[in-house]
C-alpha cells in the first residue's frame, strides 16, 4: 500500500473511532443532547464528515506529486502534535493547578510544530498552497489523535473527569453528571475539530512564506532574523505572562497580541534553523506515475 493511500486510511479510520466514541457516550448518558446538545452533535457529525473527505481526499492522491508530499510531510509532523496534546491532556487531568509555564509551552509548541508543517511542506513541494496544506494535514491527524484519546480517558476515567467538572455540573442545572460530562465532550470536540485547522491554516502559511523568503537570503540575514525573532517572541511571551495576571476582562488584546508575536517567532524557527545549518533542499522532481 503505497503511503498517500496508508495516510488516507488512517484518516478516515480516525474520523470513524472518534465518531464512534462520541455515538457510544451518547447513547449511555441520552441526557446529553437534549436542549443544545443536540446543536452540539450535530456539528461534531459534520465536522467529522469534513474529516472523512479529507481522508478520502488524500486516499485518491497519485504517488510521487506535491501534493502528497505535502500531506505526509505534514501527517509526520502531526503525530508528534498529537504526542504533545495526549501530554497536555494528560496534565491537565493530574495536575488541576499549574503554573503558566505548564499552560503556555503546549500552545507555544503547537504553534512551532503547525509552522514547521507548512515550511517543510514549502521545503518539498515549493508552493505556498501545498505549504498550507501540510499544516492542515499536521492539524487533521493530530486533532484525530487526540481526541480519540481524550474521549477515551474521559470514558475510563470517568468519576476524575466528573470530580474535575464538578463545580460547572452544579451550575449547569441538569441532573445527570454524565450526561453533563458527555455534553463537555462535544463541546470541547466541536471547538477542537475547527480551531486546530484553523490555527493551522495562517501558521502553515506564515512558515511557509517565511522559508520562502529566507531561503533566499544569506546566512548573515539568518542570524539576524533569528535575534529578531528571538525578542519578537520574548515580547509575544510578556504579553501573554502580563494577560495571565490581570482581569479576564481585559486579558483578550494582550492574548491576540501576545499569540500573534510569538506565533510568527515560532513559525520562523524551523526556516531559520535551516538556514543556518545550510540544510535548505534544491526544488525536487515530481514523477507523475501513479
Amino acid at each position: 500500500m503505497q503511503r498517500q493511500h496508508t495516510l488516507g486510511c488512517a484518516i478516515i479510520l480516525g474520523t470513524g473511532l472518534v465518531f464512534s466514541l462520541v455515538a457510544v457516550g451518547v447513547m449511555d448518558h441520552p441526557a446529553s443532547v437534549q436542549g443544545s446538545g443536540r446543536d452540539l452533535l450535530r456539528m461534531d457529525v459534520a465536522l467529522l464528515l469534513v474529516y472523512g473527505i479529507a481522508g478520502v481526499v488524500v486516499w485518491k492522491q497519485r504517488a510521487g506529486t506535491p501534493n502528497t508530499a505535502a500531506a505526509i510531510v505534514g501527517a509526520q509532523i502531526g503525530l508528534l502534535l498529537g504526542a504533545v496534546l495526549i501530554a497536555n491532556h494528560l496534565i491537565k487531568a493530574f495536575v488541576p493547578i499549574r503554573p503558566f509555564v505548564l499552560v503556555i509551552s503546549p500552545v507555544f509548541v503547537m504553534l512551532a510544530l503547525l509552522g514547521t508543517a507548512g515550511a517543510a511542506a514549502w521545503e518539498r513541494t515549493r508552493s505556498l498552497v501545498l505549504g498550507v496544506t501540510g499544516g492542515v494535514c499536521c492539524a487533521i491527524v493530530a486533532t484525530l489523535i487526540t481526541l480519540s484519546f481524550a474521549i477515551s480517558f474521559n470514558r475510563f476515567f470517568a468519576a476524575r473527569v466528573d470530580w474535575q467538572l464538578r463545580e460547572a455540573f452544579a451550575a449547569s442545572g441538569m441532573i445527570d453528571p454524565g450526561g453533563f460530562r458527555v455534553r463537555n465532550i462535544l463541546e470541547a470536540s466541536s471547538e477542537i475539530l475547527v480551531r486546530v485547522p484553523l490555527l493551522a491554516i495562517c501558521s502553515g502559511f506564515a512558515g511557509a512564506v517565511i522559508h520562502a523568503w529566507m531561503s533566499r537570503e544569506s546566512r548573515r540575514i539568518a542570524i539576524a532574523a533569528s535575534i529578531l525573532a528571538a525578542l519578537v517572541f520574548a515580547v509575544g511571551g510578556s504579553a501573554l505572562w502580563h494577560a495571565n495576571a490581570i482581569e479576564r476582562a481585559a486579558r483578550p488584546p494582550f492574548v491576540m497580541s501576545g499569540v500573534l508575536l510569538s506565533g510568527v517567532a515560532l513559525c520562523a524557527a524551523y526556516p531559520v534553523w535551516c538556514i543556518l545549518c545550510g540544510s535548505v533542499k534544491s526544488a525536487p522532481r515530481f514523477s507523475d506515475q501513479s
